[in-house]
């Protein structure tokens, strides 16, 4: 296979330029963690001129397309030896892995790809250690697991280094959750030296038994469990809380959040519900069965991820989102906690316009679990929802969802209270600013008393910042659809007029 047949079958099938492309390389990315040039790449040296006009665009505050980011990125990773200034190169890494946490869809793989790339470039291990280590320590940071994953992608040393710090002392529990997410791809890849997986093991294990840490922290803790060959390892289960050995027991033993039971049923009602539509979708595909026995079944977020982001730029990514939404529906109805934080975890990649009645009902809902509302806010801000009454009507009602919220900050005097208000916030920020409206979000700030009026509650300090980060962002690391449209440019290795 070759890259130019790809281009042709993408051409033939009237598919947006990258989206086979950056399939191929997400399943490669399974195989080869650490890489910097693309699966597939035209014949020949990459052109130096096409190159520098696109770092040049990189460098600037001109808007760039996931198309742009792949030429970049794979040029780059295609020229070991690229001269390039130190703090031009940390630049580009940080504005390609900000406009990741903003894009949707292919706009989103495309610069996930890139980001592997760089961060997997010769040049790159300190520099990815750096910015990680920063956004780890940044307590008021909104999109951690973005950061945290760069170190992933570099063999350097001294991103271990980083990750084990942060656990040790996590700045709060989503930038613990993002530290263990990656430790736990290192030590998969088996790269970690003995000592450092036993800290990581020992620490992994203080997170799963302290009650105070949140039902994502105790996932992602026992992934680390699971993926270390420790001796006696199903005994540890019987130290743990009743609460973390409802599933940590099943992560650690089989590698599934649902106990064998549960997972099968599951199981069998999604595939049931994609046969449905076996016209379009064929269950028994051995790719597509695969991709289905990751995203159902694995645990390990990095596996789980790369095979919903496939499912999410391919056709068959519709039929397995419809299901899940009416899987949500079902466990939320019967009160399965887990099992919800499970479709929701899918539906983050995979949601449909015409499913986001429930996921906003959670939202909106005070009677929502605070940290479910953090996953769900995920859920709707990730989906694409066409322009229409429906959409309009949707934003107004997270508009007065967060005013609520806003107005309810004086109360908040503890730090139980506090940890909800920002699973809340976080949760309707997210959503709000992924679907363009830096407007309702600013709106939202106004109703919160700023520090010139006095003394601010911690709510209100906490409301303020994660408000904020959304409003100071600049307009070309804006969220997809609030961004400005890129003007078409001519010339080799510039965007195509559309």
């Amino acid at each position: 296979m070759t890259y130019d047949l790809v281009r042709r079958y993408e051409t033939v099938l009237g598919l947006p330029e990258g989206q086979l492309l950056c399939a191929i390389d997400y399943f490669s990315r399974d195989e080869q963690q650490v890489r910097a040039a693309p699966t597939l790449h035209p014949h020949g040296d990459p052109d130096p001129n096409e190159t520098l006009e696109l770092m040049e665009l990189a460098l600037s505050t001109d808007c760039m397309t996931g198309q742009d980011w792949d030429r970049l990125s794979g040029n780059l990773g295609r020229t070991p030896g690229a001269l390039v200034r130190a703090g031009d190169w940390e630049q580009l890494i940080r504005r390609c892995v900000q406009e990741l946490g903003t894009s949707l869809h292919l706009e989103f793989a495309l610069r996930d790809e890139a980001v592997a790339r760089l961060s997997g470039h010769p040049r790159s291990g300190a520099v990815v250690a750096r910015i990680a280590d920063e956004a780890l320590g940044d307590r008021d940071a909104q999109l951690y697991a973005d950061y945290a994953g760069l170190v992933q992608y570099t063999d350097d040393p001294s991103c271990l280094a980083v990750l084990l710090r942060h656990l040790r002392e996590p700045v709060n529990d989503d930038a613990l959750r993002a530290a263990l997410i990656s430790t736990t791809t290192l030590l998969r890849a088996g790269t970690v030296p003995r000592e450092a997986a036993r800290e990581a093991a020992r620490l992994a294990l203080e997170h799963l038994r302290d009650p105070s840490r949140s039902f994502r922290v105790h996932r992602a803790a026992a992934n680390i469990v699971r993926a270390l060959d420790i001796p006696g390892r199903d005994r540890l289960v019987f130290g743990l809380t009743p609460a973390a050995r409802r599933f940590a027991a099943s992560i650690i033993l089989e590698g599934r959040a649902l106990d064998r039971q549960a997972h099968a049923e599951v199981a069998r009602r999604i595939r049931r519900s994609i046969a449905e539509d076996v016209g379009t979708v064929d269950p028994t595909d051995e790719v597509l069965s695969r991709l289905l026995a990751t995203a159902l079944g694995e645990t390990h977020e990095e596996s789980r991820s790369n095979a919903l982001a496939i499912l999410m730029i391919s056709p068959q990514g519709r039929f397995v989102g419809r299901a899940y939404a009416q899987e949500l529906v079902r466990v939320h109805d019967a009160g399965e906690r887990i099992a919800c934080h499970e479709c929701l975890t899918v539906l983050t990649w995979l949601i449909q316009p015409e499913d986001l009645e429930v996921p906003t009902q959670l939202l909106c809902s005070p009677d929502t679990e605070p940290e479910l509302v953090a996953a769900v806010g995920v859920v709707v801000g990730n989906c694409a929802e066409p322009a229409g009454a429906d959409r309009d009507a949707r934003d107004v009602r997270l508009r007065e969802a967060a005013l609520d919220l806003a107005g309810s900050l004086s109360a908040v005097s503890d730090d139980a209270a506090l940890g909800a208000v920002r699973y809340r916030l976080r949760g309707l920020a997210y959503a709000l600013g992924m679907r363009g409206r830096l407007d309702l979000i600013d709106e939202v700030l106004r109703q919160v008393p700023s520090p010139r009026s006095g003394a601010l509650t911690a709510g209100e300090q906490l409301a303020r910042t994660t408000l904020r980060w959304w409003l100071d962002l600049p307009p070309h690391l804006w969220p997809q659809a609030a961004r400005p449209p890129a003007p078409p440019r001519g010339g080799k290795g510039r965007r195509r007029p559309r």
